[in-house]
């Protein structure tokens, strides 16, 4: 239409696996402001307890690599989710409560990356980590889990990867 503004979903990358490219992306990006959040708050986490979880020697480099590792195998889990045709459609089409009609695909993906992020949280870090720990016996005791601010950096996280992916897919009205 004569005088709209583009939408962030009318660029980005095109193709059958738009949705993996900018999900790796764009769970890198959320991965890198939740390890730079954390970093602030638990200098260690990333360098010592996160290589511990796997067995390997406490290195800065290889946390840093096993969190951005993580953050591309979430950001892809989350570009197939919302780009299927049931929740993009709801998502873009139709949404749901009725006031996010008025907001863009990026304020929508935005919300649900960060609803992704909190379901993140509880899912790995509350569920999985303290199985995986008592079988293994090989992470720091004071691995912060289950804080205020582990949730707020997966909250961090999923708000960074949704805009990131937002704004960095072609998403077509039909979905995939």
């Amino acid at each position: 239409m004569v005088g709209q503004r583009p939408s962030p979903v009318d660029y980005g990358f095109r193709g059958r696996l738009n949705w993996a490219i900018s999900g790796a992306l764009s769970g890198i990006a959320g991965a890198m402001a939740f390890g730079a959040f954390l970093g602030l708050i638990y200098p260690n986490v990333i360098s010592l307890t996160i290589p511990s979880l796997y067995g390997l020697e406490a290195m800065r480099e290889m946390g840093w690599a096993l969190h951005m590792l993580h953050g591309l195998v979430l950001g892809i889990i989350f570009g197939f989710v919302v780009t299927r045709k049931p929740v993009l459609r709801t998502l873009i089409m139709n949404p749901e409560p009725r006031h996010f009609e008025q907001q863009g695909p990026t304020v929508r993906l935005t919300v649900v990356g960060m609803c992704y992020g909190s379901l993140v949280w509880l899912c790995i870090p509350l569920v999985a980590l303290p199985i995986w720990v008592s079988l293994s016996g090989s992470a720091d005791p004071d691995f912060p889990a289950a804080t205020v601010e582990s949730l707020a950096g997966h909250l961090i996280f999923g708000g960074m990867l949704g805009f990131i992916f937002a704004n960095s897919i072609n998403i077509s009205a039909s979905g995939e």
